[in-house]
């Protein structure tokens, strides 16, 4: 049903207490009109306006806006404040007089009514009372609170002497003050008031996991049906940064639960509970036994299911540098030295005494004090921390005692320490980067566990997921932080399955393993140099190692190992994007470790080293840079470039010895695109690390590509083909047979290997002129040429040596020739009466020859031919 007003009056949206009493004046003043009701009115304006008897209002749609004439706008001075309204103004073009503080600013004319006062009531009240108006007392009493609440009982700075009037007059109206304040100051009825303050009376501090929450526990009769401008009000009246309050009713209880700290989801914590959000709130019901019960229960599960906040024992590096109370200066500067760190811990008969610095051995070797003690001279008024101390805790020990480093102990053992570097990583960003400084910061979010666990489940089957899942609680048994790491992380960020799974394990990983392969009732293999183990569980090899640092004595040298934490293990990691680590323990499972920058590499595709002396300290990640930057696609980082160049000009290589320079040639050679590998091997002159003759990419076989194809097709076959030997022919085919022969054996090529490839090289050189020499249709020719090569010479000479027409011999060959044999073997013969000796070779091969000309003979045929041939000898 339409309705057709010629006059109406409108409301902004969320229309407040004093727009209604705006609404009663004009009503009083213009008796036709009729009030169009907004999307919404403010709770007090609802709850006080539809109690009174003149209070109807048409909806929206409702109203027939073509016969409207004359429209009052009440505090409306922009489109946005009623744009459905607007619009249909703008369409019919009514008179619109507008009474509000401010010109308006619309898209058609308009007549404005500039009110003197802070409330639109107090001004039209006052016009009103000075034309002789009279006031009904509803109409009294919703003046007053309309003014009160607009201008705060007078107290506003923004009051003008149009409110002060309309207030004089209004104290006429008896109104109670419990009302005024219920209503206007809090924005509350009374009921709502009540539980107000009962909650304020009954809030509780406690501390799961460290958190500061606030708890409110308190019962009610049930009556309040309103509760969310309660808990609103508490929440901003305490300012707490995390909020929990519970309503309880006889069995039945609300919760609502707030989190200011991004660290705290309650619709995670209390998913079982099915909650709700609603605004910033998180909320659910129950029912139990009592409110005491209930107040119990939701303690315990929130004590169960809070993640505790990150403490210590999440950051710290265990396993720190330990140096004597009683040893030199000079052997603390050595172990600084040696292992690359700032600090050590002091240790006076196996219990903590201090922390040493570099920056206290400096001040040491200007006074000429390198052979003294150490322990006299170290600062021993040292704050201790365990490792479940919260990090915020540990920020302001820091600022405190004016100090970079904090012991960590377990009881009297020392655990770990905590500089400002871990403690830089750990602290969170409360508050988003600026937009002008983000090229700068070049930050990048890691991904949560939960998108992790989705990569995961695409890329791996559901049974490695439940695998590393059972190992993380097995460790979380023990005591023991696990961690996988390196290229298994890396491939799994990039969404590539990779089988090779190393675990890092936080202390000593020999015995773990060995735990944990009677736990899953599996074989295991235990390598004492590195204190690694690997256990085999069906086709799945996994390697576990200790959290260790590593020292290189000298260039190219093989690294000594002592136990350490897991931010200094991954920092012997040759890059960054291999430096990265998936916690498995159950508490923090799939949660992403990257101290480095790993992952904002992965996105940006480049290849970083840790530090500068990366390469020179270990040559063999020049190779390694080569091999990851052309598997993955990845450029060299402008500085990663620079110490590249800088370890190529000190050829870094040669003090390598060549079995570890072939080592890393070989991994390049079975890479999925090796002739790119090995083509920037050539063309960053490292290949010259192998044999001063390969200097020049030139010389690398055009169709060193072709091989991976070849070995693909010729699979039918069902034979191993050895595709490295066929690549290592390829490189070395200009060299001659000597020096490829010295280079095999310096490399240390195992044997098998070695024969192939020599006899590939020899094939190459001496084949393709002789199969020039073969007519097409001479098959036994073919045959004899090439019968006693294997498949990888014949593979390198069509990939290497041979035009078409040659390749097309061979790949005959190999196709119909090659498994020509007879049907008779030396048994038979023997069998039959015939001694062996040379004899039985022509017999066989003059039967090969026979079937290579296409006879068919029978293993009877053969029989005979063998025996004729015999007495013709």
């Amino acid at each position: 049903m339409k309705y057709n007003p010629a006059e109406l009056i409108a409301l902004p949206h969320n229309a407040d207490l004093d727009h209604l009493g705006a609404a009663r004046c004009l009503l009083l003043k213009f008796p036709g009109a009729q009030i169009l009701h907004p999307v919404r009115f403010k709770q007090q304006a609802w709850e006080f306006g539809r109690k009174l008897d003149w209070f109807r209002t048409l909806k929206f749609k409702e109203v027939d806006f073509s016969s409207v004439k004359h429209i009052y706008l009440v505090g409306i001075s922009q489109t946005r404040q009623n744009p459905e309204l607007i619009e249909e103004i703008s369409r019919y073009n009514p008179v619109v007089t507008v009474f509000s503080d401010r010109a308006p600013i619309f898209p058609f004319g308009c007549e404005t009514l500039l009110c003197q006062s802070l409330s639109l009531t107090a001004w039209l009240m006052n016009q009103l009372k000075d034309a002789g108006a009279k006031f009904s007392n509803d109409d009294m009493q919703l003046f007053k609170l309309s003014v009160i609440e607009k201008t705060w009982a007078g107290l506003s700075a923004k009051v003008r002497p149009e409110d002060n009037r309309a207030l004089t007059f209004l104290q006429k109206q008896f109104t109670q003050p419990g009302k005024i304040a219920n209503s206007i100051v809090l924005g509350l009825r009374e009921g709502q008031t009540g539980l107000y303050h009962h909650m304020l009376k009954n809030v509780e501090d406690m501390q799961p996991g460290y958190w500061p929450i606030s708890l409110i526990a308190v019962k009610t009769t049930g009556q309040v049906q309103d509760i969310e401008p309660v808990v609103d009000a508490v929440w901003s009246d305490l300012g707490q940064p995390v909020m929990i309050i519970l309503l309880s009713s006889g069995g039945f209880t609300r919760v609502w639960a707030r989190s200011n700290l991004s660290q705290i989801d309650f619709a995670e914590v209390f998913a079982d509970f099915r909650p709700t959000r609603i605004r910033r709130w998180v909320y659910f019901h129950f029912s139990g036994t009592t409110h005491e019960q209930n107040k119990i229960q939701i303690t315990a599960h929130l004590k169960k299911h809070l993640k505790p906040d990150l403490a210590a024992g999440d950051i710290m590096s265990a396993s720190p540098q330990c140096i004597d109370w009683h040893s030199p200066i000079r052997d603390a500067f050595d172990i600084m030295l040696k292992f690359n760190i700032m600090s050590l811990v002091v240790m006076n008969e196996n219990r903590f005494a201090g922390i040493v610095t570099r920056r206290d051995l400096d001040r040491a070797l200007q006074m000429n004090l390198l052979d003294a003690e150490i322990g006299p001279y170290v600062p021993t008024n040292v704050p201790i921390v365990s490792p479940t101390t919260p990090v915020r805790v540990l920020k302001n020990l820091m600022v405190r005692f004016n100090i970079t480093r904090l012991p960590v102990l377990k009881g009297a053992e020392v655990v770990g320490i905590i500089t400002t570097h871990e403690l830089l990583r750990a602290l969170p960003d409360y508050l988003p980067l600026p937009p002008d400084f983000l090229p700068l910061a070049e930050q990048a979010d890691l991904p949560t566990a939960a998108e992790v666990e989705t990569i995961f489940k695409r890329v791996f089957s559901l049974g490695i997921f439940h695998l590393l899942s059972k190992i993380g609680r097995f460790a979380a048994q023990q005591g023991v932080p696990v961690f996988a790491v390196g290229g298994f992380v890396r491939d799994l960020l990039l969404e590539r399955a990779n089988f090779d799974i190393d675990i890092v394990v936080i202390g000593d990983a020999m015995p773990f393993a060995a735990a944990l392969s009677k736990e899953l009732a599996c074989e295991h293999k235990v390598f004492d140099r590195f204190h690694t183990a690997r256990l085999y569980l069906e086709d799945l090899k996994i390697d576990f190692s200790s959290a260790r640092i590593e020292h290189y004595s000298e260039s190219g040298a093989l690294p000594q190992v002592e136990f350490s934490g897991l931010s200094n293990d991954l920092y012997r990691r040759d890059f960054t994007i291999n430096a990265l680590a998936l916690s498995l323990n159950p508490d923090h499972f799939l949660e992403l470790k990257d101290f480095f920058g790993g992952y904002h590499d992965l996105l940006n595709r480049r290849i970083r080293i840790l530090h500068s002396f990366s390469f020179l300290e270990d040559p063999t990640r020049l190779f390694r840079a080569v091999r990851f930057a052309g598997r993955f696609n990845f450029a060299l980082e402008q500085d990663t470039r620079r110490a590249f160049e800088l370890a190529i000009s000190r050829e870094a290589t040669s003090r390598l010895s060549m079995k570890r320079v072939g080592a890393e040639i070989s991994k390049c050679l079975n890479e999925e695109r090796p002739q790119q590998v090995v083509a920037d091997l050539f063309s960053e002159g490292l290949m010259q690390s192998l044999s001063a003759e390969l200097s020049d990419p030139s010389i690398l076989p055009g169709r060193f590509k072709l091989i991976r194809g070849l070995v693909r097709r010729f699979g039918v076959l069902n034979e191993e083909v050895d595709a490295e030997a066929i690549y290592w022919a390829g490189l070395l085919s200009l060299l001659s047979t000597d020096n490829a022969a010295a280079v095999l054996d310096s490399i240390g090529t195992p044997h098998t290997r070695r024969q192939k490839i020599l006899e590939t090289l020899q094939a190459m050189r001496s084949v393709p002129m002789q199969l020039n020499r073969i007519a097409e249709n001479d098959r036994l020719a073919l045959f004899a040429l090439l019968h006693e090569l294997g498949l990888e010479s014949l593979m390198a000479l069509m990939a290497y040596s041979l035009d078409k027409p040659n390749a097309r011999k061979v790949l005959y060959f190999i196709g119909d020739l090659r498994q020509i044999k007879p049907l008779i073997c030396g048994k038979d013969l023997i069998a039959s009466g015939m001694p062996p000796g040379p004899h039985m070779r022509r017999i066989f091969d003059h039967i090969t020859a026979l079937r290579v000309n296409g006879a068919q003979l029978s293993h009877e045929e053969e029989m005979e031919i063998a025996g004729k041939l015999y007495k013709n000898i």
